[in-house]
C-alpha cells in the first residue's frame, strides 16, 4: 500500500523532534519527559501547473521534570526546551525533501512549581503533490 506524502512528512517530523503523534498530556512527573506532535486542519490550494499546495499546522510539545523549584530556572529550563523544539523543526525544514518549507507561527512555556517544565511551538509545514495524487511529489 502506498503512504501519502502528508503521512511521509508527519512520520519525518515526530522522527526529527523524537517525539510521539497524538498521546494525552502527561499526568504525572513519571510520564517526563515527553515529545508530544499534533497536526491540525490543512488548508490546501491547486494550482495552474496541476500542483496541490498544502499548509499544515503542526503543534510539538515538549514537558520535562523541573531541575529546580526557583522560578527563574523553571522559566530558564522551559525557554530551553522551546528553543529546541524551534531549532530542531529548522534543522531540515524539508524534512528530507518531502516539504517545501515551515514557518514558526508562535508557541508559549508553562511551570508547575517543583514538578514539571513545558513548552509548545506551532509551526506552519508547507508541502505539496500532483493534483488529485495525495502520493506523488510534483
Amino acid at each position: 500500500m502506498a503512504i501519502s506524502i502528508r503521512e511521509q512528512l508527519m512520520d519525518a517530523i515526530t522522527t526529527a523532534v523524537g517525539g510521539e503523534y497524538g498521546i494525552p498530556a502527561p499526568e504525572s512527573e513519571r510520564d517526563l519527559p515527553v515529545t508530544i506532535v499534533e497536526d491540525g486542519p490543512e488548508g490546501a490550494e491547486t494550482t495552474a501547473y496541476n500542483q496541490t499546495n498544502i499548509e499544515m499546522p503542526i503543534a510539538v510539545a515538549k514537558a520535562a521534570s523541573a531541575t529546580s523549584s526557583d522560578r527563574d530556572t523553571m522559566r530558564a529550563q522551559a525557554n530551553a526546551l522551546l528553543q529546541t523544539i524551534i531549532t530542531t523543526m529548522f534543522t531540515d525544514e524539508t524534512f528530507g525533501a518531502l516539504a517545501d518549507g515551515i514557518e514558526y507561527t508562535g508557541g508559549g512555556i508553562q511551570t508547575e512549581v517543583g514538578k514539571f517544565v513545558f513548552a509548545e511551538a506551532q509551526f506552519i509545514v508547507r508541502y505539496h503533490y500532483l493534483r488529485g495524487d495525495p502520493f506523488t511529489i510534483e
